[in-house]
């Protein structure tokens, strides 16, 4: 039987549709609101954004059945919701709709990997401790990377590496005045393009990725080689193999192979390796699984369905090996505001804990206050900004103290 199958069936037994809430109506809420206008046995009740015209936008998109739009995250205490899905990129938003959502026993899907990336392992323990789900959405690269990886487990094979293709240019002092023509000509916020051209959105991917499987990095900032698909198997392999590799069971990401997502697998048999040849699967005994596509918002009717009927989580941290660590785009003096991901002033560059002790998360550092300068292309230091008690500030501190007991 077919997800979509055992959903109706689920939804005819319960005998009320699934109700849903959005929290931001940007590029990512809107492709949500058209999944969602297509979705049967699911309602959309309510949209929540601060910016009016897209909020509109999404009225005017979604036409099964009358929405409440609200610019107050506030609005969420006034609906009966089974889900909510997060959609602002913003860590903070990210934190307090995540106290609100799943403090109320209401499962959340994440379509804001950069609240994963900063605190995912607190709100994994917030939504067990609820008995409801936390989980980032079908559609992002992590989590079509964890199908591969699942796929591979599955027929038994040892998973070496995985990770994505990236498909910008990497120029990790990119700032938004840099890249506002081509913003505009892909109809993309400027901030959420220059995340992309800095790196930042790459190694939040993928230490959430990372984060989830328990998988680490093999050095920091990873080494994001020049690729095409049918050299990844040789590249993302033990050095004694000929490969980049010191370590196995890492994320990575590669030029070349955007916008897939890949996983670098092995197997020692040799009957296994005659077969996976024979179905030109090249030659091993390392083999590359591809997957050259990931849907984004498209994608969320998977996450709704597979919440409401199999109760799991698609990504959600279970171990804490990866921080992405702010660094400063330029010379920073005392007293400057930060600004925000994608931003003038910083960008994340994927970390070993081990490496990171000290150093600020780029989530953590959004629009908070240096203390002290710092100069260009240098790590920020926790104790060098003055930071906000905010929900986001709080869970950073409950994830901190789940590390320290183990």
């Amino acid at each position: 039987m077919s997800l979509l199958d055992r959903y109706s069936t689920f939804v005819s037994d319960r005998g009320k549709n699934t109700k849903v809430g959005l929290i931001g109506a940007g590029q990512m809420g809107q492709g949500i609101v058209a999944q969602l206008n297509k979705m049967d046995f699911t309602d959309l009740v309510l949209v929540i954004d601060k910016n009016e015209e897209k909020l509109q936008q999404a009225n005017n998109r979604y036409n099964n059945s009358k929405v409440t739009l609200s610019s107050n995250i506030e609005a969420l205490d006034e609906h009966d919701l089974d889900i909510v899905i997060e959609a602002t990129g913003t860590p903070s938003s990210g934190a307090e709709v995540a106290s609100k959502v799943l403090n109320r026993k209401i499962h959340l899907i994440l379509l804001n990997v950069e609240t994963e990336a900063t605190i995912g392992l607190a709100l994994n323990e917030e939504a067990k401790k609820n008995n409801c789900i936390v989980t980032v959405g079908d559609g992002d690269e992590p989590v079509a990377a964890v199908e591969l990886y699942n796929f591979a487990k599955e027929i038994s094979m040892d998973v070496i590496a995985i990770g994505k293709g990236k498909n910008n240019p990497f120029n990790k002092y990119a700032t938004p005045k840099d890249l506002e023509e081509e913003a505009h000509k892909k109809n993309m916020n400027p901030n959420m393009l220059t995340s992309f051209v800095d790196g930042s959105k790459t190694m939040i991917e993928m230490a959430a990725l990372g984060n989830y499987l328990d998988f680490n990095l093999d050095i920091d900032g990873m080494h994001g080689p020049d690729s095409d698909y049918k050299s990844l198997n040789s590249i993302f392999i033990p050095e004694s193999s000929g490969g980049l590799l010191k370590n196995i069971n890492v994320v990575d990401f590669a030029f070349g192979v955007a916008p897939g997502v890949f996983a670098i697998v092995y197997s020692e048999d040799d009957y296994v390796n005659y077969e996976m040849e024979y179905l030109k699967m090249g030659k091993g005994p390392y083999w590359t699984l591809y997957r050259p596509y990931h849907l984004t918002s498209l994608e969320i009717p998977r996450t709704i369905m597979k919440l409401m009927v199999d109760k799991e989580t698609q990504l959600s941290a279970t171990s804490w090996n990866i921080d992405v660590v702010a660094h400063a785009k330029t010379d920073l003096k005392a007293g400057a505001n930060l600004g925000s991901i994608g931003g003038d002033y910083i960008y994340g560059k994927a970390m070993k804990v081990t490496n990171s002790k000290g150093l600020a998360p780029l989530g953590l550092s959004e629009n908070n206050i240096l203390n002290q300068d710092v100069k260009k292309g240098d790590p920020i230091q926790i104790n060098s900004l003055d930071i906000a008690e905010n929900h986001l500030y709080k869970y950073w501190l409950m994830q901190n103290s789940l590390l320290n007991k183990d």
